[in-house]
């Protein structure tokens, strides 16, 4: 990817609430493969995960392959992309969020895909 992505290949805004104890085990958020979906604008190449509250124990967004810990900040970001452009995925970029040990957490996920989700190909 160049850093230019159209809006068109964004998926609708996800809103993610996480109470006390929650979490979510460790994942990747492209598709296997076999399972990608040409006709909805393919496979996933980033994520753009937006954090909305303060948490106030937990809830940190681990990359384990990596070695990288992001504690949640309201108003705080990341951005992380899994596909170079021949299409190989990026094995690195499986991530956990781990338990909420006090109060909750909110966040909003936007994935890319590699073309736009509105086109049938």
């Amino acid at each position: 990817m160049n850093g230019q992505v159209p809006a068109e290949n964004g998926e609708c805004l996800q809103i993610l609430n996480y109470g006390l104890g929650e979490e979510y085990k460790p994942h990747f958020d492209f598709f296997p493969p076999h399972m990608v979906d040409a006709g909805k604008g393919g496979q996933r190449v980033g994520t753009f995960l937006i954090y909305l509250n303060e948490v106030g124990e937990g809830g940190e967004t681990v990359f384990s392959k990596a070695g990288l810990s992001i504690v949640p900040n309201k108003g705080s970001a990341i951005y992380f992309h899994y596909a170079n452009e021949q299409g190989q995925l990026d094995r690195l970029s499986v991530h956990s969020s781990l338990p909420v040990k006090k109060g909750e957490k909110w966040a909003a996920t936007k994935w890319i895909r590699e073309r736009n989700i509105f086109q049938s190909y």
